[in-house]
């Protein structure tokens, strides 16, 4: 099997990764010996003149980018109409595979990740350089455990969870900032806004908004207010609550100044640094966290004033009380720590069970899952094995089963209509087969399968059956061989055929520029706009050879003028030229080049041919 080399230097080794815009190989170097990504353009895109430009100036400007926490690009290239990005290779997973196997995720690696991500941004954004698609597909964890964000500037792909308004907005849905929702010019602070959603996810194992349609998950970040992320995970301190909440305002300017900025908020936040922060939200409320005021430490100045005797008696009095309350209120009011069962997979009214029998309670939310049968756990938080006091509440999500889509009728629809709809109903594009049909034009669906009005699982792929258009026309294939690849065309447009590939090989029974070989026979029926490929000659040509020829005369006329016309590689000439009495043995030698035949002619009528 051949190697793929792009611009003889990258050697492709084997498919990685495949996203909406691109395919992703793992590739060596040859000129650094040192492995890299190599990210081709689809092909699809290639007709898109603007995308392709896009591409590549966004390409070029994340290739100033050099910094620990951002996956380098090294190169950008076009090698015919292959369109390719070279980058680090980052050996590890990304924070979505990673959130698939452990969210939530434990507070100081939310942490950790997040201040990685911030670092990251900060310098593109110094560099004027904004993502515009912070996600956790995105984002990269080394074996090391060193954070990388990928895809600066390049990684506008168009996918089911992907919303565009009027061709000016691109970005993940469920991360997108309002603004760039609205279509409005975004700036660092909207990488933040998406950072915010990224460290909510993390931390609560859920989106902060989500929807059946893209379209109401972007009204959502537009519109509405993301449930406390405490309510949904006691273990986040409220100062990390107050970071998430600041970096997910609704304003730009509410959110924080920079990346840096939201850097430093995370690296103190165990120590409180966020504790006086307020945030107004859409219902007049005001959040505030605890912190100490001036007005408060008066008050308790004031209280040490007390008389020394009258706070000893009251001292003693409270002891007192205390100690014959915990004789008998000790046990309710400090209980014993127990172990979380595991009770994922297990039958609602089971897991029930298991958690009574270390006296723990559950708070159980339905939601549809695909792996999952129907009142099944599939979640639960705290996670087995950690220890809590005996009462405590387990979160519990029990399966509803699958989520069933009702598959809409496509029949009639653009592919890129057909697929939307797909899209929108939680459903995907599957495969595309094309053939003519007579009764629907070009690019409209035929059929469809699964059905239309049939019930399929969240994320099923329709397969589709698309029109070509009209069935074509049969021609018959001309005679290519001998032609210069110009005359070729010529008549390859005559007959309503299409030059096809060209390709250059030595062959010495036809000279250079004329065709050697044709795709299809002489006289084959075609459908009428194929497409020909052709081989054309590079030298060095037929040599000349002579062919002996010996024929007699027939006897109905007293003369006969012997004319005889070669045609080879050299085309058409006439070699012999002489008046014979009927019945004479005709003699001659005759020169030609390559293959083709004799034409015999006798007073100007056709006698017959000989092939040499």
């Amino acid at each position: 099997m051949k190697t793929t080399v792009l611009g003889d230097r990258y050697e492709l080794m084997e498919k990685i990764g495949e996203g909406g815009m691109a395919t992703v190989y793992r590739a060596r170097c040859r000129t650094l010996d040192r492995i890299v990504a190599v990210k081709i353009l689809k092909e699809e895109f290639l007709n898109d003149q603007s995308f392709v430009e896009k591409f590549n100036t966004e390409a070029l400007s994340a290739a100033q980018l050099s910094h620990p926490n951002i996956v380098n690009v090294y190169d950008v290239g076009q090698q015919e109409q292959i369109y390719y990005i070279v980058m680090e290779y980052v050996e590890g997973k990304s924070l979505n595979e990673l959130l698939d196997e452990e969210a939530p995720l434990a507070v100081e690696m939310a942490v950790d990740i997040a201040i990685g991500i911030c670092d990251g941004i900060h310098h593109a954004h110094s560099k004027g350089i904004i993502h515009r698609d912070i996600k956790p597909h995105n984002i990269l964890i080394t074996s090391d455990g060193i954070v990388k964000v990928a895809d600066f500037g390049i990684a506008q792909a168009i996918s089911r969870k992907t919303v565009t308004f009027g061709g000016n907005v691109v970005g993940s849905v469920h991360y997108i900032s309002p603004e760039q929702a609205k279509g409005e010019a975004v700036g660092p602070a909207s990488d933040i806004y998406s950072l915010g959603c990224v460290l909510y996810e993390m931390l609560t194992a859920q989106l902060p908004f989500d929807a059946d349609s893209p379209i109401t998950v972007a009204l959502k970040h537009m519109y509405d207010e993301a449930v406390s992320p405490r309510s949904i995970n006691p273990e986040i301190p409220p100062t990390l609550e107050g970071i998430i909440m600041k970096a997910m305002e609704k304003m730009p300017v509410e959110r924080f100044a920079s990346a840096e900025a939201m850097r430093n908020a995370l690296l103190d936040s165990e120590g409180d640094s966020l504790a006086g922060y307020k945030r107004s939200n859409r219902n007049g409320k005001t959040m505030v966290l605890p912190a100490w005021k001036d007005q408060e430490m008066n008050e308790v100045v004031k209280k040490k004033k007390l008389r020394t005797p009258f706070l000893v008696g009251i001292i003693i009095a409270v002891l007192g009380l205390l100690g014959g309350f915990l004789s008998t209120m000790g046990a309710q009011l400090f209980p014993d720590e127990v172990a979380v069962p595991n009770i994922v997979g297990k039958d609602i009214k089971e897991a029930e069970k298991e958690l009574s029998k270390v006296k723990l309670t559950m708070n159980v939310i339905k939601e549809f899952n695909d792996e999952y049968d129907k009142d099944k756990v599939f979640f639960q938080n705290p996670g087995p094995g950690q220890k809590v006091k005996e009462g405590r509440e387990i979160k519990v999500k029990m399966s509803k089963g699958a989520e069933l889509q009702k598959v809409p009728y496509l029949e009639g629809l653009k592919l890129i209509d057909a697929e939307i709809k797909l899209r929108n109903e939680g459903l995907e594009l599957g495969k595309t087969d094309r053939i003519y049909d007579d009764k629907y034009e070009a690019d409209l669906v035929i059929s469809q399968d699964p059905e239309a009005g049939s019930r399929s699982k969240k994320g099923t792929k329709v397969d589709l059956m698309v029109s070509k258009g009209k069935t074509p026309e049969k021609v018959a294939m001309p005679k290519l061989l001998g032609l210069s690849l110009k005359e070729a065309n010529n008549k390859l447009q005559e007959n309503k055929l299409l030059p096809g590939e060209v390709k250059y090989q030595p062959n010495s029974e036809y000279y250079s520029d004329q065709v050697c070989s044709q795709e299809v026979e002489t006289g084959v029926l075609v459908d009428e706009d194929s497409s020909i490929a052709l081989t054309v000659s590079q030298g060095p040509g037929p040599v000349a050879r002579v062919k002996e020829i010996e024929f007699s005369l027939p006897l109905e006329q007293d003369y006969y003028k012997v004319l005889i016309i070669v045609k080879d590689s050299q085309g058409k000439r006439q070699v012999y030229d002489e008046l014979h009495r009927a019945g004479d043995t005709v003699y001659s030698a005759v020169k030609y080049y390559g293959s083709g035949e004799l034409e015999i002619r006798l007073n100007g009528k056709f006698y017959k041919t000989m092939k040499i």
